[in-house]
């Protein structure tokens, strides 16, 4: 999410007569609660340790056995074409949900409830079978690497390199806010510090992703998926146990004085964070199809599929999976709330941090040893297929749109080599970022989604227009890219040049840049001429194809 619609106060005095035997709601700076929660630290019995050692351990092994044939850019950026439909359906899975949706979810599902599960039932189900139907073919027959890629073709290389540079950043950022994901849980389960978490992880992550590409990446999001679902569960199952059953959860919240919407799918046209009209346009209409169709770390996979059919069938496959992750990943955070409401409080009393907070103490409080384990595991499912997935996107966008157009010349070898050597400077990046995303985001959910808004709604109007129409022009494209991105920008400055009461939700960003984009390129086009239609033939779903491209 973009931002926390109650303005934070980060030194706010901690309220006073908690219940006897119960814990202080700590709002006195993020340490205060830190040391809240070390009260209830985890301890890793030999039993824990060893289920967790043996996944990292397995993981990077398989990572790393994958590196065999691994010999041009193609096997590496796009495993040469041979994935299976189901591991790249199951990849597709975990690329999208992962350690920052695992932390982020359970967070704003204790601050806002069910409505958080829109973002796979209304983001998700109808996106991702238009990209697999409508959008996904032309980028398979116009033989690219990268969405940049195909704008590039479609209009022309500024475009191009435009996009591609903004992607970049927020593939750091994404990094970013995937390392704060495990520097939080790590430090509840085993005392490490912030530092060592993110430092740990970016290591073993770094290893098999800079050797092994696009296929180690997708064989191990496979045994990730199986991994994350199981964690996932466990703590639903567990939970559930704990409150009492759904019946039990309903009344232990609905007693609070602030969860009025709680239980509640479409929330009142006048909610500060997710009004109805936003959700439906912002998320339903821009920030769902632009993540599926446009996102480069989804599209990548559906590429290195074996053939078109196959990456079809992976969307599909997709799609089914992730109709269990709204209940996995988003009920957490109402039991959390229902278990923990007395220690956590009121969100809008929350300092830096605390959002985050939510999961590791539901793992620390309801797990039995061996349980914990296995969720420790999963955890660590969801941080390394996240993290490999984009480190790898990031990597052959900027050798495809980037290096490789200044340096036209150079061998595949070379272009291998560079690729591999990106990973380590996305990773590094990444470790930059994660120390400046704590102390502005209210979750990392909110962190992420606020990073994608800048630049999805323009990114989907230009794939829309341009693949839809074939009278949308370079010129028209430049200006709507321009006037949509602006608009993000504006929006999201509102807050800090206004104050945080005057924050913008980013469901709103995202659908004003997008309507702004579209009207851009529109009014510029019928203005500017077009291309003839054979430098379109492929690019535009109205315009036949001679031969069809074997990619």
């Amino acid at each position: 999410m973009c931002y926390n619609p109650a303005p934070t106060d980060f030194r706010q005095e901690a309220p006073r007569g908690a219940p006897d035997g119960g814990h202080p709601r700590y709002t006195d700076g993020p340490s205060s609660f830190w040391a809240l929660l070390l009260m209830d630290t985890a301890r890793l019995q030999p039993f824990d340790i060893a289920i967790v050692a043996a996944y990292l351990l397995g993981v990077t092994a398989l990572g790393l056995w994958l590196t065999r044939g691994i010999k041009t850019s193609r096997d590496y950026f796009l495993a040469g074409k041979s994935l299976p439909w189901w591991a790249v359906g199951m990849s597709l899975v975990v690329s999208d949900i992962g350690a920052k949706d695992m932390i982020g979810l359970a967070a704003d599902g204790y601050r806002y409830g069910l409505v958080m599960m829109n973002f796979d039932f209304i983001g998700c189900a109808f996106p991702v079978l238009a990209a697999a139907f409508l959008f996904m073919p032309f980028l398979w027959i116009a033989g690219v690497y990268t969405v940049p890629e195909y704008l590039g073709r479609r209009y022309n290389s500024t475009v191009r390199t435009f996009f591609a540079l903004i992607w970049s950043f927020f593939m750091m950022g994404t990094v970013g806010t995937i390392l704060v994901s495990a520097a939080v849980m790590f430090e509840a389960l085993l005392g490490w510090s912030f530092w060592w978490s993110v430092g740990v992880t970016a290591v073993l992550v770094g290893v098999y992703t800079t050797a092994g590409g696009l296929k180690a990446v997708v064989v191990t999001d496979v045994l990730s998926c199986v991994v994350l679902i199981a964690g996932a569960a466990l703590i639903c199952i567990l939970g559930f146990d704990r409150v009492g059953g759904w019946e039990g959860l309903q009344a232990t919240i609905g007693q609070l004085d602030w969860t009025e919407h709680h239980f509640h799918l479409v929330l009142p046209a006048d909610h500060p964070a997710f009004p109805w009209p936003a959700v439906l346009l912002g998320l339903g209409f821009v920030l769902g199809p632009s993540y599926w169709i446009g996102n480069q770390a989804i599209v990548q996979r559906t590429l290195g599929a074996g053939s078109q059919n196959q990456a079809r069938a992976s969307y599909v496959f997709c799609a089914v999976l992730k109709l269990v992750f709204p209940v996995l990943l988003v009920l957490p955070g109402l039991i959390g709330l229902a278990l923990f409401s007395d220690r956590l409080g009121n969100p809008s009393q929350w300092s830096e941090g605390v959002a985050n907070r939510v999961l590791p103490l539901l793992v620390v409080n309801l797990l039995p040893t061996g349980i914990l384990g296995l969720v420790v595991g999963a955890f660590l499912a969801g941080v390394l297929a996240n993290l490999d997935s984009y480190i790898n996107s990031a990597s052959t966008l900027v050798v495809t749109d980037l290096y490789r157009p200044l340096a036209p010349n150079r061998t595949d070898a070379h272009y291998l080599r560079v690729g591999q050597a990106l990973v380590v400077v996305f990773l590094l990046m990444g470790v930059v970022f994660a120390r400046m995303i704590q102390p502005v985001f209210g979750s990392v959910f909110e962190a992420f989604q606020t990073f994608m808004t800048f630049f999805q709604g323009p990114l989907l109007a230009l794939l829309l227009l341009g693949m839809l129409t074939r009278r949308a022009t370079s010129t028209g494209a430049l200006i709507g890219m321009i006037l949509g991105v602006g608009t993000a920008v504006v929006l999201h400055s509102a807050r800090f040049v206004l104050g945080p009461q005057h924050a913008v939700s980013y469901l709103w960003v995202a659908w004003w840049s997008f309507f702004a984009a579209i009207v851009g390129t529109v009014v510029v086009s019928l203005v500017t001429r077009p291309y003839d239609e054979d430098r379109l033939r492929g690019l535009v779903c109205w315009i036949p194809i001679h031969e069809e491209s074997q990619g």
